[in-house]
C-alpha cells in the first residue's frame, strides 16, 4: 500500500472521528486552508511485529520461483490540527478504533487501528498571536507483501578428487 493509498483511507476516517472541516496531506507545500484544518503525515514511524511469513510458488515457466515475504508492520500516522478547536478535534480522535463506521472500512483494506493518542498541545505564537494546535498519533497494524524471483537450479555438477587434487570422478545431475 502506497502512502497516497493510505492517506486516502485515513482521510475520511479522521474527518468522521474528529469533525474537522478540512484535511490535507502533511508537507504538501501548498498554502494552508482558511479556518480550522488538519494535516495527516503518513508513516512517521514503522516497526516490524514478529516474524514475516514467506511463501513460494513455481511460475508457469517451470524454472522460476516467486517468493513472497509478508511482513507484519506497526505504522504510526500523525494528525496535526490547526487553529480554533484544534485540541477538541484531536481529543475526538481518541478511541476512534471503537467506531464501526471507521473500523470496518479500514479492515477491508487490510488495516487495523491498534490505538490512538496521546493528544499533545502544540499551541504556538504565530504573527504576534497564539494559534491553537494539537497533535495525535494513530497506531496501525498492517501486512506488507514484497515479491522477488529466483531461478531454479536445473543442473548440478559434482567432482570427486583424491588428496593430490586429481579428478577421480565427475557426476552431473540434471532436472528432467
Amino acid at each position: 500500500m502506497t502512502n497516497i493509498e493510505l492517506y486516502r483511507l485515513l482521510q475520511p476516517a479522521v474527518m468522521a472521528a474528529s469533525g474537522v472541516p478540512v484535511i490535507i496531506p502533511a508537507g504538501d507545500n501548498k498554502p494552508s486552508p482558511k479556518g480550522s484544518y488538519a494535516s495527516i503525515h503518513i508513516r512517521t514511524d514503522i516497526r516490524e511485529r514478529g516474524m514475516a511469513f514467506k511463501d513460494r510458488r513455481l511460475l508457469p515457466d517451470n524454472e522460476t520461483f516467486e517468493h513472497t515475504v509478508r511482513s507484519q508492520q506497526e505504522v504510526t500516522c500523525t494528525v496535526e490540527f490547526y487553529r480554533d478547536g484544534a485540541k477538541e478535534y484531536a481529543a475526538n480522535m481518541l478511541q476512534m478504533d471503537k467506531r464501526d463506521d471507521i473500523v470496518w472500512a479500514l479492515y477491508k483494506a487490510g488495516l487495523n487501528i491498534m490505538r490512538t493518542g496521546p493528544v499533545l498541545d502544540l499551541t504556538a505564537l504565530q504573527s504576534n498571536q497564539y494559534e491553537e494546535r494539537a497533535r495525535v498519533d494513530i497506531y496501525l497494524r498492517m501486512q506488507v507483501a514484497r515479491k522477488y524471483q529466483i531461478n531454479r537450479i536445473m543442473e548440478v555438477t559434482g567432482v570427486a578428487q583424491n588428496e593430490g587434487g586429481t579428478d577421480i570422478q565427475t557426476v552431473t545431475v540434471k532436472v528432467n
